[in-house]
């Protein structure tokens, strides 16, 4: 199984630049690159910071241009965007509870948990009773030889970008409580927010989170402040490979200029 992973496209509603580019010729050039290179995906993650502002505009503008892709496109609400514009747009039948945007997808390769982590009024990620309560019901609720993923906005681990730490998930140990009962059935964890391709394990769990499609933030290890260092990277999303016994997570950077070659 092939499934896409996009996020933190901070879309604005018009062609307005956005340091120095603009949201929406970015998003419609990786949906470009997707279509000509990626068709066969099972399914796209749009893991939040969808809208700039929240602003309605945004994601309708979201909507037409996820309707050109070939496959489903679910989504997650970032710390930047307004949940219910989100919800009335993008996903009006969306079974949620307490407005959370919060979704199970049950696939051949496992059960993926689609999170809420969004805090009202604030950058940093939240995980309260009510979602904690669903995200544990769901665990327990799956077939015993199930795998679970888990799909959120905030990385629930320090990054070791200080400027980006800060506004990680506050919870993050209520949630390794929830999944410590079930950590050799969670295959991955997906996240956004941080703007960079980056990989590792968190108490033994592999996750990775990918490029936005863009602004980047900096490999910064020093600055500690409330800005955060930004970088004109190239922008990317994420192509994962799903088999029973390997989880392979490619990072392609859609604007990458220059011919192809044969080495």
């Amino acid at each position: 199984m092939k499934i896409l992973h996009l996020s933190d496209t901070h879309l604005t509603g018009d062609d307005r630049l956005l340091f120095g580019s603009s949201p929406r010729e970015r998003l419609a050039a990786a949906i470009d690159a997707i279509r000509r290179d990626h068709a066969d995906a099972s399914f796209c993650l749009f893991t939040g910071d969808l809208a700039e502002n929240g602003a309605l505009a945004a994601y309708r503008q979201l909507a037409d241009l996820a309707a050109t892709l070939p496959m489903p496109c679910h989504f997650l609400a970032g710390n930047h965007d307004a949940r219910s514009q989100l919800l009335q747009v993008l996903a009006p039948d969306h079974p949620h509870s307490q407005s959370f945007v919060q979704q199970v997808i049950d696939t051949e390769q496992g059960r993926f948990l689609l999170l809420d982590t969004q805090r009202k009024a604030s950058a940093r990620g939240e995980l309260c009773e009510t979602r904690r309560a669903w995200l544990r019901e769901q665990l327990e609720a799956a077939a015993p030889e199930q795998g679970f993923w888990l799909v959120m906005h905030h990385p629930p681990l320090a990054l070791g970008i200080p400027s980006m730490d800060q506004y990680a998930l506050e919870q993050a140990e209520l949630l390794w409580e929830t999944l410590r009962p079930h950590r050799q059935r969670i295959r991955h964890i997906l996240f956004g927010h941080v703007h960079r391709a980056i990989s590792g394990s968190w108490h033994g769990i592999a996750f990775s989170c990918c490029k936005s499609t863009n602004h980047q933030v900096a490999l910064d290890l020093v600055t500690r402040s409330v800005d955060v260092p930004g970088s004109h990277d190239a922008p990317g999303f994420s192509v994962i490979l799903i088999e029973p016994e390997r989880v392979v997570v490619h990072h392609q950077e859609f604007l990458a200029k220059g011919s192809a070659f044969f080495l």
